[in-house]
C-alpha cells in the first residue's frame, strides 16, 4: 500500500507540474461541484422556512413567495449545469498538457538513452510495460483522485439523508438519467464516426510517434540526428487532431448544457409539486426536505465514492510500470562530456585501439583488445564469418555503442567525447536492416542530412548515384510521392529500391566517413554492376568503410580486414590476400562452393 501511495503522489506531482494554471482551476471546479449539494442544502432550508411560515394562509402572496424561492432555487441548479459543462472542457484542456508531459518524458528518455540498453532484455520488459500503461494512468489516477474529493464533499454533506430517501423519488431520478444518457450515446456516436473517418490522422500521429520510441528507428535517429524533425512532424499533426476532437467536445458541451437547463425544469416543475402538496398538509415538511435533496443528487454518492477508491488503488499498481521506466537502471555511457567537435577534416584517419566488447547479460566477448587504422581517403572492407561481429563493429564505429575497454580515435580525437550533433554530420552509415520510412521520397533522402534544404539538389544528385533516379521521377507525383503502404496515394518499392535509397540519403549527408554494412546485399544484378563501377567516383574524398560477403563489392577496397574469432585474423589489399591462401582465401572458396561467388572473383 505504500508503494502505491508514492506512485500516487509522484503521478500527482506529474499533473501538477504539467500545467499548475490549469491544475488550478480544473481543481477549483472540483470543489466548487462539491459544494453544490451545500449550496441546495440552503436553498432548500429556505423554501421549507418559506412554506411554514406562510401555511395555511390562502392567498396569491404565499404563490407570489413560493415563485420567487423556486426561482433562486433554479439559479443554484443552472449554476450547477454550467459548473458540469465547463469542468467538462477545462478536464479535456489539462489533460492534453497531462498527456504532452508523459509523451515528454518518455521521447526524452526514448531518444536519448544509450542505444546498448535495446539490447538488454530486462529493460525491454520494462520498456513494453511502461509505454503500454504511461498514455492514460497518470491522468487517470489525477481525476479518480479530484473525484474522490468531490464526492467525497458531497457525501459528507447528504449522507445521512440519503438513507431515510423514498422510493418513488427514483422515477425522477430515473427521467434525469434518461435524458442524459440519450445525448451521451448521441456523443458516442458521433465520436466512433470521428474515429473511423480520422483513422489514418490517428495512424499518422502513431507513426511519428513510433519513430521516437521504436528500436527500429533509433539507429538512424541518433546517426543523422532526427529526433528533432521527428518530434516537430510529430507535434504539428497531433496538435492538428486535437483541435478536431477538442471542437467535438465543445459540440457534446453544448448538448449536455441543452440537457442539464431540461433537466432543470423537470426538477422545477416536482419541486413545485412537492412544495404544493406540503401546503395542503399530504406530506410534512421534513420529508418535503428529503425529496428536494434525493432529486439533486441521487442514490450512488456512496457506489462513486467506492469506485474511487477501487479505482485510486488499481492506479497505484499499474503506475509501478511507468515509474519503473523512468527509475530504471539504464546501462551507462563512459562518464566523460561529449563536448567535442569532430576533426574538421580527417589527416590521420581512424585508429581503434585495445578495443574490447560484449553485449549487456552476456559473458563472451565480442570483441577482445582489436588495432587497427583506417587511413583519410581509404576504402577498407570488413569480411568475416556470420556472428563474427562485422555488424557490431559498425555500430561501435559510429558511436551507438560504447566499448568495454579501448578507445576509438577521429585523428587525436576520442569518439566517446564527440558531440552527438557533429558525429552525425561526419559519420553516415547505411545499415544491413535500413529504415522504410513512410514519407516523401524527396523526405526520405533529405533525412541524411536535415540542416540542408529540404529542395536542395543534391537530393536528387545523390539519388542519381545509388541508381534511384529514374525510379523515384517516374513516380506519380516524381519525389513528393509517399512511400510505403501506410497511407493513401502511397507507393511501395521492392527491398532493393529501397536499399538504393537508403544508400542515396548517406551520401546526401556529405560526410567525411561513409559505412556501409551490406550495401548491395538487396540489389539486382545490374544494379549492383552500376554501383559498383561508380563506387570510386561517388566516395572519392571519402573515408569508407564496407561490410560484405560479395567479392564483387569487397573488390572495390583498398584494404580487407578479416575478423575472426574474437580479433583481426589477417588484413591486406583483396588480390594479396587470395595469393596468400589463408583465412580470407578459404572464406572465399567456401562461398563459390555453396554458388554464392563465381570462380572468377575467386581467382580475382
Amino acid at each position: 500500500m505504500r508503494i502505491n501511495s508514492n506512485n500516487i503522489y509522484r503521478a500527482l506531482r506529474l499533473v501538477w507540474e504539467s500545467s499548475r494554471k490549469w491544475s488550478i482551476i480544473n481543481f477549483f471546479f472540483v470543489i466548487l461541484k462539491g459544494l453544490m449539494p451545500l449550496m441546495l442544502i440552503f436553498v432548500v432550508q429556505w423554501l421549507v422556512d418559506e412554506v411554514a411560515g406562510l401555511y395555511g394562509q390562502g392567498s396569491n402572496g404565499v404563490y407570489s413567495a413560493l415563485f420567487r424561492v423556486l426561482f433562486f432555487a433554479g439559479v443554484v441548479f443552472v449554476v450547477n449545469a454550467f459548473c458540469n459543462a465547463v469542468a467538462g472542457i477545462v478536464r479535456e484542456k489539462h489533460s492534453f498538457f497531462i498527456s504532452d508531459q508523459v509523451q515528454n518524458m518518455i521521447h526524452s528518455r526514448t531518444t536519448s538513452f544509450y542505444f546498448a540498453n535495446y539490447e538488454d532484455h530486462k529493460f525491454q520488459d520494462v520498456y513494453y510495460r511502461a509505454v503500454n500503461e504511461a498514455s492514460y494512468r497518470p491522468s487517470h489516477t489525477y481525476y479518480s483522485f479530484i473525484g474522490l474529493v468531490q464526492n467525497g464533499i458531497s457525501l459528507l454533506l447528504i449522507a445521512g439523508l440519503l438513507a431515510s430517501l423514498h422510493w418513488s423519488m427514483i422515477i425522477a431520478l430515473l427521467i434525469v438519467a434518461f435524458l442524459i444518457i440519450s445525448i451521451r450515446l448521441k456523443y458516442s456516436q458521433r465520436v466512433y464516426r470521428f474515429k473511423r473517418e480520422h483513422t489514418e490522422d490517428e495512424r499518422c500521429v502513431g507513426y511519428y510517434n513510433r519513430l521516437l520510441t521504436g528500436k527500429e528507428f533509433a539507429k538512424e535517429l541518433r546517426v543523422f540526428n532526427l529526433a528533432g524533425i521527428f518530434k516537430a512532424r510529430f507535434e504539428q499533426r497531433k496538435d492538428s487532431l486535437r483541435n478536431k476532437r477538442f471542437a467535438l467536445s465543445k459540440l457534446k458541451t453544448f448538448y449536455e448544457l441543452g440537457v442539464q437547463l431540461l433537466t432543470t425544469c423537470v426538477l422545477l416543475v416536482v419541486f413545485a409539486f412537492v412544495s404544493n402538496e406540503a401546503i395542503q398538509g399530504n406530506i410534512t415538511q421534513g420529508q418535503m426536505v428529503m425529496y428536494f435533496l434525493a432529486l439533486y443528487r441521487g442514490y450512488n454518492f456512496l457506489q462513486d465514492f467506492l469506485g474511487r477508491i477501487s479505482s485510486l488503488y488499481e492506479d497505484g499498481l499499474f503506475l509501478k510500470n511507468f515509474f519503473e521506466f523512468l527509475d530504471y537502471d539504464l546501462i551507462k555511457t563512459k562518464k566523460v562530456g561529449r563536448e567535442t567537435l569532430f576533426p574538421e577534416k580527417l589527416r590521420k584517419g581512424i585508429v581503434v585501439k585495445d578495443l574490447s566488447f560484449k553485449y549487456p547479460n552476456s559473458a563472451r566477448r565480442v570483441f577482445d583488445k582489436v588495432n587497427f587504422k583506417i587511413l583519410p581517403g581509404e576504402t577498407v572492407a570488413f569480411v568475416g564469418a556470420n556472428g563474427a561481429g562485422k555488424s557490431t563493429l559498425v555500430k561501435l564505429l559510429c558511436g551507438l555503442y560504447q566499448p568495454n575497454e579501448g578507445n576509438v580515435f577521429f585523428d587525436d580525437v576520442d569518439l566517446a567525447t564527440i558531440k552527438p550533433e557533429s558525429l552525425a554530420e561526419n559519420v553516415s552509415v547505411v545499415f544491413q536492416d535500413f529504415m522504410l520510412y513512410n514519407i516523401s521520397a524527396r523526405e526520405n533522402i533529405w533525412l541524411g542530412d536535415v540542416n540542408k534544404d529540404i529542395l536542395h539538389v543534391g537530393i536528387e544528385e545523390s539519388a542519381k548515384k545509388s541508381g534511384v533516379h529514374n525510379l523515384l521521377n517516374d513516380l506519380p507525383s516524381g519525389y513528393e510521392t509517399t512511400l510505403g503502404t501506410l497511407f493513401k496515394d502511397s507507393e511501395m518499392l521492392s527491398v532493393g529500391e529501397w536499399q538504393r535509397l537508403a544508400l542515396s540519403r548517406s551520401f546526401f549527408n556529405d560526410a567525411q566517413v561513409v559505412i556501409l554494412d551490406e550495401p548491395t546485399s538487396s540489389m539486382d544484378a545490374q544494379t549492383e554492376s552500376m554501383l559498383v563501377e561508380n563506387f570510386k567516383r561517388i566516395t572519392a574524398h571519402t573515408t569508407s568503410i564496407i561490410i560484405s560477403h560479395r567479392m564483387s563489392t569487397i573488390k572495390l577496397a583498398d584494404r580487407v580486414v578479416v575478423i575472426d574469432g574474437h580479433g583481426i585474423a589477417e588484413e591486406g589489399a583483396p588480390e594479396q590476400l587470395m595469393k596468400q591462401k589463408g583465412v580470407f582465401y578459404r572464406m572465399m572458396e567456401g562461398a563459390h562452393r555453396a554458388g554464392q561467388i563465381g570462380k572468377n572473383d575467386i581467382m580475382g
